[in-house]
C-alpha cells in the first residue's frame, strides 16, 4: 500500500557525519538535512545546524509521546489512517532519518513496516524494505485523523520555517491539514 503522505513529500532527516556514541549523540550530530519532495520534480536540501534547538526539541517530543501513537495504532478510531514512524538509519559515519509506512506492531512492542523514503546516503535499506524500529530509536511519528495530521513534530517545525508562497504550496499539495498540535 503507497501511502498518502509520502505524494506531498514529507521530510526525512539526513545527519552527516555522525558523532560515535549513544543513539541520543547520533540524533543531535552535526548537520541535519531535510528534504522535501515536491510532485515528480527533483528534491532540495534544505540545511539546518546541528544545534537546531526547535528539530531538538520536536524529536524530543515524539519520543516521549510515544505512547499516543502505540495507543492509536493498535485501536485506531474511524478515519485514522497513515501510520507512520521515522527512524534514524546509520552507515559509518551517516546518518539518515527514514519514514516508515504501514507500520504495525510485532513481538513485544516493535515496529515494523516499509521503508517509505528513497536514502540518499544510505545503502543499506531500500524503498520498499520491511524494516523493525525499537519505538526508543524513533525520531517522530505521525498518523492522519479525519484529515489533520497528528503529531509530525519534525514535519511541523519544517512547515514552519516555509516562506507563505512554500506553506501554501505544501498546503495545496497534501491530503491533510497541519493542524494544530
Amino acid at each position: 500500500m503507497k501511502c498518502r503522505l509520502r505524494t506531498i513529500g514529507l521530510i526525512s532527516l539526513v545527519v552527516v557525519p555522525a558523532i560515535a556514541g549513544s543513539p541520543a549523540k547520533l540524533q543531535a550530530a552535526n548537520v541535519v538535512s531535510q528534504e522535501l519532495t515536491q510532485g515528480g520534480s527533483e528534491t532540495g536540501y534544505f540545511q539546518v545546524p546541528h544545534d537546531h534547538a526547535a528539530m531538538h526539541k520536536a524529536v524530543i517530543e515524539a519520543r516521549e509521546t510515544i505512547r499516543e501513537f502505540i495507543k492509536a495504532l493498535k485501536h485506531p478510531a474511524p478515519g485514522q489512517e497513515d501510520f507512520e514512524v521515522k527512524k534514524a538509519f546509520t552507515e559509518g559515519n551517516q546518518v539518515e532519518h527514514i519514514w516508515i509506512s504501514d507500520v504495525q506492531i510485532v513481538g513485544h512492542h516493535l515496529f515494523q513496516g516499509r521503508v517509505d523514503n528513497q536514502p540518499r546516503k544510505i545503502t543499506g535499506v531500500k524503498v520498499g524494505q520491511i524494516v523493525t524500529v525499537n519505538p526508543k530509536e524513533i525520531s517522530d511519528w505521525l498518523y492522519v485523523d479525519n484529515g489533520n495530521l497528528v503529531a509530525g513534530y519534525t514535519v511541523r517545525v519544517h512547515y514552519n520555517e516555509l516562506s507563505p508562497k512554500e506553506k501554501a504550496e505544501f498546503d495545496r499539495e497534501a491530503n491533510f491539514k497541519m493542524g494544530k498540535e
